[in-house]
């Protein structure tokens, strides 16, 4: 028969309430009592059922990681970062996958508010007035990654979107470039406008004039607007939302029996692991992408265990990767 928290509390000589509390780590309990109790803990074996201690802290061992797509490249990376920093604290990963869908998001994060769940990483598809309304009513340790809500009290790590896009365009101008397009994601997505944004007033600042195409953030979207791109525009440069986009308009670029940087130079972002293996190497913005699910559950922690109040925005570094696409020499 497996020991229960009565043995351990019989055999210590305390009371049920001060063994949870050792295991709970409650810094009120004396160093002599505590010590006695792990002792006794270790001699039987003793392992606490999590489903009692949910019950009685109304939360879990688990942390909710709420992702927009799991086909992507760029998110099981993120999703490594924090299960491995949520395994080295002691928690248990619940992943969900929303494909994009705003009320799938929510289902999901009711269902971790049900479940108990201790903290929330949310990656989201959309960040919509009923959305955000949801969240601040939720009472519930929350961090974003890749998005921002100005204003509201999350906490948010990201990279300056805006920031890399506007230096991967001054790069192509630069180069002599005037003729730049810009395979953009979905308008509902932050990182993606943020990235528009930083293209167009990159390219008006040189006094040229802007093309943008919006699609997905798929390998199939841009082959799709890469050939609507080149038959309107007739591009020398291309930057594009994402490495898929990127990856995706090269394809339809080949495909059209042109060259790669030779007729069309190519910038991608968040440096997945396909834009080494693309032929020429893709060029791109390196996003700091398992850091960023690392520091994502650091800051949940802080959250969980009242350490800090108040919303804290971590933004990481990017770098401009310069490889075979864009006519770079750096090939990192």
């Amino acid at each position: 028969m497996k020991p229960t928290i009565i043995d351990v509390a019989e055999r210590a000589k305390v009371s049920k309430a001060t063994v949870s509390r050792v295991l709970n780590n409650n810094p009120q309990v004396k160093d002599e009592i505590r010590e006695r109790v792990l002792r006794v803990i270790e001699e039987l074996g003793y392992r606490p059922s999590a489903i009692a201690r949910n019950l009685a802290t109304n939360r879990s061992n688990v942390i909710g990681l709420i992702l927009p797509d799991i086909t992507n490249p760029y998110f099981p990376v993120i999703a490594r970062g924090i299960e491995d920093a949520a395994h080295q604290l002691g928690y248990a990963l619940f992943i969900s996958n929303t494909d994009n869908d705003p009320k799938l998001e929510q289902e999901y994060i009711q269902k971790m508010v049900e479940q108990q769940v201790s903290g929330i990483v949310l990656i989201s598809s959309t960040l919509d007035e009923e959305t955000v309304h949801e969240l601040t009513s939720l009472q519930m340790p929350i961090v974003l990654c890749d998005r921002l809500i100005v204003g509201k009290p999350f906490d948010a790590v990201l990279i300056d979107d805006y920031k890399a896009a506007y230096e991967a365009v001054s790069y192509f101008i630069g180069q002599g470039h005037q003729r730049i397009a810009h395979l953009a994601g979905p308008r509902n997505i932050q990182s993606a406008e943020n990235r528009k944004t930083g293209y167009l007033d990159a390219m008006r600042s040189a006094n040229l004039e802007p093309f943008v195409s919006v699609g997905t953030f798929s390998y199939e979207s841009g082959m799709h607007q890469m050939g609507a791109v080149i038959d309107e525009y007739r591009p020398t440069a291309l930057f594009a939302s994402n490495d898929l986009l990127a990856l995706g308009a090269m394809q339809e670029i080949h495909r059209r029996g042109l060259t790669i940087p030779g007729d069309i130079a190519v910038i991608g972002c968040d440096d997945i692991p396909f834009s080494k293996m693309s032929r020429p190497m893709l060029s791109t913005i390196s996003i700091p992408v398992y850091q960023i699910g690392v520091t994502a559950v650091q800051l949940l922690e802080d959250q969980m265990k009242g350490v800090r109040v108040g919303m804290k925005s971590v933004i990481m570094e990017h770098k401009l990767i310069h490889r075979e696409s864009c006519g770079g020499v750096d090939l990192l």
